[in-house]
């Protein structure tokens, strides 16, 4: 097989788990909780690293912001090797009793973004892979980590629904609040939709960096680092957990 057209890569230079951050600066973080972590390649947002951790091959591949580029990663990773894909990034809590830097594991996410509907109609779910999701539970309380479950809401447009927003974001997103979606953010459906259409294992983990309900965002980078660190640990503990 070729070397994949975005993310240059080929058979043999990524493992079975794939962690998918959205910062390519989070992708070499990632790398250093590896051993003997290798650069495999860097082509536009796409940056991969491999490495092992208790024996067990793990790559992380940073997507860049958004759904389609998230959903090229998964294609081009499935095709050569990958079948649990991970994302590992940050997002906006919906409800008030989500402190930033908590843990957020996804069950499913509402697909607010344009990419999927490209794939599969609407009606099709986004859903966590239930084995991929009963080890990322395990791994956090094997860690010893707190965590919340449950639905997300995935879509494109940052400068609508975030504190960022031209206009009233607090109204836009009231309905999803509501209907207790824990968070907002912008790659987990393509990554459960694409990775289920293809056969393969689609998780999410997520870490708010804000509070949209509250309007409490972080205000040490310690709450936000400790925040990753756990959610790094516990993908990585459900990687040599899946073997």
């Amino acid at each position: 097989m070729e070397v994949q057209h975005h993310i240059r890569c080929k058979p043999g230079d990524i493992g079975r788990t794939v962690l998918l951050p959205g910062d390519p600066a989070r992708a070499k973080v990632i790398a250093g909780y590896l051993e003997d972590a290798r650069h495999v390649a860097a082509n536009r947002e796409f940056y991969t690293y491999t490495g092992r951790v208790d024996g067990v091959t793990v790559s992380t591949i940073s997507t860049g912001v958004g759904a389609p580029s998230a959903s090229i990663a998964v294609e081009e990773a499935i095709n050569v090797g990958a079948r649990n894909l991970i994302r590992v990034g940050t997002c906006g809590a919906l409800q008030a009793d989500i402190a930033p830097g908590q843990l957020i594991i996804a069950t499913g996410a509402v697909r607010g973004e344009g990419t999927t509907p490209e794939y599969v109609p609407l009606s099709y779910p986004a859903v966590a892979d239930f084995t991929l999701l009963r080890a990322l539970v395990d791994a956090a309380e094997e860690l010893g980590i707190d965590y919340r479950l449950g639905i997300v809401r995935t879509h494109d447009a940052f400068y609508i629904e975030s504190p960022f927003a031209h206009g009233d974001y607090r109204h836009r997103i009231k309905v999803w609040s509501d209907s207790r979606v824990l968070a907002v953010e912008n790659e987990a459906s393509a990554v459960f939709v694409v990775s289920s259409l293809r056969g393969s294992a689609g998780a999410a983990l997520l870490v708010p960096a804000g509070n949209l309900i509250t309007g409490h965002e972080i205000k040490s980078p310690s709450e936000i680092e400790n925040g990753i660190d756990a959610m790094i640990r516990v993908a990585l503990r459900a990687a040599v957990r899946l073997g």
